[in-house]
């Protein structure tokens, strides 16, 4: 399979992915193919000038069981990682993962680079709902370009114990009052997504929905989602918000409920911070 040749900015962009994905695997949140990243490259990519018909082109159909991509998403450039693959192979974008570019009729994709040289390769079955995100997110002028899934052990944690599963209010509450940066550093809050299938249409319109209102959406007993204008962004979303959700357990495995941070030092955070 012929590659096309990649510009610095691209490249910068797939070294963030890299570099978070070393992160995510020495923190034990990715195990065997668990976890995925997917980054819009296309205001970075530049036009093409190749002849498309030079690359493999991929039906939807060998991703996942939707028709189509969002409609907008026609012509986007994606890197990505592939079906099966796991988050600590991306050392080697090139084996774990491919660019892409949607087709014209969001009904398929060509590669472009990587996929292991092979004409017919995957992204990750749920890359039709990290474009639904990134899509939901461009059309409300957000900048974020990027789409990190991972299986962080406390907020999934967290999300098993029945006075938070179900509340996102709670939820974010109890997270927020351990660590004053969590409060500053994931301004928005974090949203639950009930137990649902993983990769279903459910799942995707669920994360879309929280992740229009708090910065990081948590999949009830199964991981985490967050975008940002990169993979570093995105990772830190998790990573802070995760801090919280950790100091919160080791309290609770010490024996006692935490005080917290109390409601007038919030708010005087609030107003430190602009929250």
């Amino acid at each position: 399979m012929r590659n096309v040749e990649l510009n610095a900015a691209v490249r910068a962009e797939i070294e963030k992915v890299i570099e978070v994905s070393a992160y995510l695997w020495q923190r034990e949140w990715a195990e065997r193919n668990g976890g995925n990243i997917s980054v819009d490259l296309t205001d970075i990519f530049g036009e093409v000038p190749f002849n498309l018909d030079q690359f493999p082109h991929c039906p939807l159909s060998m991703v996942g069981g939707s028709s189509a991509f969002p409609a907008d998403s026609a012509g986007h450039i994606f890197f990505v990682k592939g079906t099966g693959e796991r988050i600590r192979e991306l050392r080697d974008p090139t084996l774990a993962g491919c660019v892409l570019r949607i087709d014209d009729k969001a009904q398929g994709y060509h590669l472009l680079w990587g996929g292991r040289g092979q004409s017919d390769y995957k992204p990750t079955s749920e890359f039709i709902s990290h474009v639904e995100i990134i899509m939901d997110k461009q059309r409300a002028g957000r900048p974020d370009r990027c789409v990190v899934h991972t299986h962080p052990l406390e907020l999934i944690a967290l999300s098993h114990h029945p006075k938070y599963a179900h509340d996102s209010k709670a939820y974010t509450q109890a997270c927020w009052q351990m660590l004053p940066e969590v409060r500053a550093f994931v301004p928005r809050g974090i949203g639950i997504v009930p137990y649902c299938m993983p990769g279903s249409q459910v799942m995707a319109d669920g994360t879309t929905t929280q992740l229009r209102h708090h910065d990081v959406a948590i999949w009830e007993k199964h991981g985490a989602v967050a975008t940002g204008i990169d993979a570093l962004q995105a990772f830190d979303f998790v990573d802070v918000a995760n801090k919280g959700a950790k100091l919160h357990l080791m309290c609770l495995a010490s024996g006692f409920e935490p005080e917290g941070v109390s409601m007038n030092d919030m708010r005087e955070l609030e107003e430190t911070f602009g929250l």
